[in-house]
């Protein structure tokens, strides 16, 4: 099912719209066809009319009623139930997976912000949970939710000029506040289009290169850290971890022998039909002869167990005869096992089947040609939590973990707002929402839908994919809405600046989640561990193996490092077709044509890696396009196209 059937009718079922001008759109749509042909617009009705029979279906009293609107609460608990039912069929341990693919950025960035008291740990985990379960019944991707990497580093960077904290807790809360609203209001004046339409592609592309390179970099700097030997948290750890997942997350031809077992299912198929008969006599008459003997054998059993009950019934009305009951008794019995058959072929078969299979499953983790795709993330965390279990029960008292765990004791709800201050707002500003700003367009919106556009074709939007738009999976504006109004509303209660990442969806994704059922299944886990161990969720956390979690980090930037190679060559494809279009095959130089897309990129990546900052990297990529590629160009074009339309 498509992802924006989704995201449309629950859009039309809740009066926070990500996007209002979808009904306008549709109307259009469905006006502009019933013009071309009166009869589709009386045949087919349209999705606002499907919701009106469905919330109808519910009452008999009459749908003009303020009960019955497209906001009415009805529609929104009837696109809950068919979202849940679809996430329940959803959840496989590739979904489990890929939840788990985001927790190497989430986990120590939320535990280090944590330590300083930046923020409070149960209700930051318990808000991003809610976010986690939200974004999962709205968009049918696993679009993850974590923090804005920007303030985060600000936050934990040692001190400013004038020796104070940079930013305490009270100016992370207004500086999450302050970007969240800047992005709302890019998202619901449409001005993010301004945005993409000045960023070029080979910029995004670049954006995906270097965040990808820097969060690999970040995950093996953490591994250098760390000590050869001398505990189990060690560089011998992490190169058995990665050794391990490059062994699971290579191609295994599984889906090419897929196919040709299709296709020679296919091709096999008449012969098949033919077989059946014989086949079907076959195993009955096998069949047959096997319930003749175990029909056999249940009347000798019955006799047996006859002649039992009878001789017990006699040993209590005459316990003078015990003695002789009991030897005929063992007689009885001894003739019933010797003429019992001994286990039979076909009971060794299935015993050893069995065995096979309970073999099978305790080492899926070592076969080289699975079925489906190993759940890397399940067992990297699998290997964390064993790990931690251990440091955690032979932890002495002056180890520096909170010991004992204890259930319950900390609020998911705090009031964020309570001693903040006009400097917070000054210090919010100026040092986390103005350097998270460039930072959340390009990365956490721009980024993050060109790359969902890229990993789900099957998701597309026909309407705006024949607009050759990069987000027809998931639009700019609904994802601008959605980081706005997720820190304008949860921030206050709580929650740290949280945002959409292209880092986190190419992990998770890589780790095996098509869906959003593995973010659902993440956001439980995260309010279950609020709830339930709040109070002990900073120990629990701190105690994963940082080789373990630093693998995963470097498996999410890779991935996205080599979808933003993919998206890049893909743009030198469709410049080179579209050149060949007006120009002619022989004046089309491909080698041309890609050494300008990829100065571009590689410029913008190169920026981004040195000088660790995203925006800086944008700035210098849009330039160089300006410059060395097409950007002045394709200005004067438009200039002229607009010159021309006035006259």
């Amino acid at each position: 099912m498509s992802n924006h059937l989704h995201s449309d009718e629950f859009l039309l079922s809740t009066p926070l719209l990500l996007n209002p001008q979808n009904n306008n759109m549709n109307e259009l749509r469905n006006e502009e066809e019933g013009l071309s042909n009166p009869s589709s617009s009386i045949n087919e009705p349209n999705t606002n009319e499907q919701l009106m029979e469905l919330a109808a279906s519910f009452d008999n009293n009459d749908t003009s009623s303020p009960s019955h609107s497209k906001y009415s609460p009805i529609n929104l608990l009837s696109f809950c139930k068919r979202r849940t039912i679809e996430h329940y069929n959803n959840i496989s341990l590739s979904e489990l997976s890929g939840s788990l693919g985001d927790l190497g950025t989430f986990i120590p960035l939320t535990v280090a912000l944590a330590r300083e008291r930046k923020i409070a740990l149960a209700p930051a985990l318990f808000w991003a949970g809610v976010s986690n379960i939200i974004t999962g019944y709205t968009w049918d991707v696993p679009m993850c939710v974590q923090p804005m990497k920007s303030i985060s580093a600000v936050a934990l960077t040692d001190t400013n000029g004038s020796g104070n904290v940079g930013l305490d807790a009270q100016s992370v809360t207004t500086a999450g506040i302050l970007t969240g609203g800047a992005v709302l209001l890019l998202g619901v004046t449409n001005l993010i289009e301004i945005v993409n339409w000045i960023v070029p592609l080979t910029v995004v592309c670049g954006l995906q290169i270097g965040v990808g390179i820097r969060l690999a970099s970040k995950g093996m700097t953490d591994i250098q850290k760390l000590p050869w030997g001398g505990g189990y948290d060690c560089i011998g750890m992490a190169v058995a971890c990665a050794l391990l997942s490059m062994f699971w997350l290579r191609d295994s031809g599984s889906q090419k022998d897929k196919k040709k077992q299709e296709q020679a299912k296919t091709d096999s198929e008449g012969n098949t039909r033919n077989d059946v008969m014989a086949t079907t006599g076959a195993n009955s008459a096998t069949s047959s002869d096997e319930d003749v003997f175990q029909e056999n054998d249940n009347v000798e059993m019955g006799k047996v167990l006859n002649n039992s009950h009878q001789l017990e019934t006699a040993t209590s009305l005459n316990p003078r005869s015990s003695v002789s009951t009991t030897a005929h008794t063992n007689e009885t019995f001894d003739f019933a096992a010797s003429s019992a058959p001994s286990s039979t072929p076909r009971q060794q078969k299935q015993l050893s089947y069995y065995l096979r299979k309970v073999w099978s499953r305790a080492c899926c983790c070592l076969n080289p040609f699975p079925k489906t795709p190993h759940p890397v993330g399940i067992y990297l965390f699998l290997i964390g939590c064993i790990f931690a279990a251990v440091t955690l029960a032979t932890a002495g008292p002056d180890s520096g973990y909170d010991l004992p765990l204890y259930f319950f004791g900390a609020p998911v709800a705090i009031n964020a707002m309570k001693d903040v201050t006009s400097m917070s707002w000054w210090n919010g500003f100026l040092q986390g929402a103005l350097p998270q700003l460039p930072l959340t367009t390009l990365n956490s919106v721009i980024s993050v839908c060109c790359l969902a556009h890229t990993l789900y074709p099957d998701k597309r939007d026909p309407v705006l994919e024949e607009k050759h738009r990069t987000d027809a999976v998931i639009t700019r504006r609904e994802v601008s809405i959605s980081v706005g109004l997720m820190n304008l509303i949860l921030v206050p209660l709580g929650s740290m600046p949280n945002c959409h990442g292209a880092g986190g969806l190419a992990g998770q994704h890589r780790f095996g989640a098509r869906t959003g059922t593995s973010v659902v299944i993440l956001g439980v886990g995260k309010v279950l561990l609020a709830i339930f161990l709040g109070g002990s969720a900073l120990t629990l956390l701190d105690a994963l193996p940082i080789a373990v979690l630093s693998i995963m980090i470097a498996i999410a930037g890779l991935e996205l490092v080599s979808t933003g190679v993919k998206v890049l060559f893909e743009c030198v494809q469709k410049e080179k077709e579209k050149t060949m279009k007006h120009q002619g095959h022989e004046s089309v130089n491909g080698k041309a044509i890609l050494q300008k897309n990829a100065t571009v990129a590689m410029v913008t990546a190169a920026v981004i890696i040195a000088l660790k900052k995203t925006h800086y990297g944008a700035l210098s990529g849009w330039v160089v396009h300006v410059i060395y590629g097409d950007g002045f160009r394709n200005f004067v074009v438009w200039i002229q196209k607009k010159r021309a339309a006035r006259s």
